[in-house]
């Protein structure tokens, strides 16, 4: 896709991820509400909330896998690249095709295992909470296909738009 005249391109248009990251800045803020609510009725009005604690855990498992998702989107997980960096380009390519391999089996593991763990704790409930425990795994298995999905859309749909347009050093830092 072509650059913009003052030298940005169209990469917010395209954000896949946009409306994942508004989920996880509502599920975070909801967290901050609820550890505050807490603290309130805890010490202020001695009635504490039973369910809070653990509805904020299970956010913040939603938050931890949904999050992922989105650094996945964006390229921004965590990597070591100095010696990638240094790498000449036809071994950063093999290293990078090598991560990809590795990083979509593992992420097919993870999805497709964690589909069982769904089914079985679907039949237990959680203490506090009125839902199926499935809620606490599901996470794992969605987040998974997400991330899962955004690593082969990053890597065979946007990155190669973004290193035809402006910056041909695009890929050097990113392993993926």
């Amino acid at each position: 896709m072509a650059a913009r005249q003052d030298g940005s391109d169209h990469r917010r248009a395209r954000d896949l991820a946009k409306p994942l990251r508004w989920l996880v800045g509502a599920m975070f803020a909801t967290i901050v509400i609820l550890t505050i609510s807490q603290v309130f009725f805890r010490f202020a009005l001695d009635s504490p909330l039973v369910w809070s604690e653990e509805l904020s855990r299970l956010l913040l498992v939603w938050v931890t896998f949904i999050g992922a998702a989105v650094v996945a989107w964006d390229g921004r997980h965590l990597v070591v690249d100095v010696l990638f960096i240094r790498m000449p380009a036809r071994l950063r390519e093999i290293v990078r095709w090598s991560n990809l391999a590795i990083t979509v089996a593992f992420l097919a593991i993870l999805g497709w295992s964690s589909i069982e763990l769904v089914k079985i704790n679907h039949l237990t409930e959680l203490g506090a909470l009125a839902l199926p425990g499935s809620v606490v795994r599901l996470p794992a298995t969605v987040g998974g296909f997400l991330i899962l999905a955004f690593v082969l859309l990053r890597r065979f749909y946007r990155l190669p738009r973004e290193q035809a347009g402006q910056d041909p050093d695009l890929l050097k830092h990113d392993p993926l």
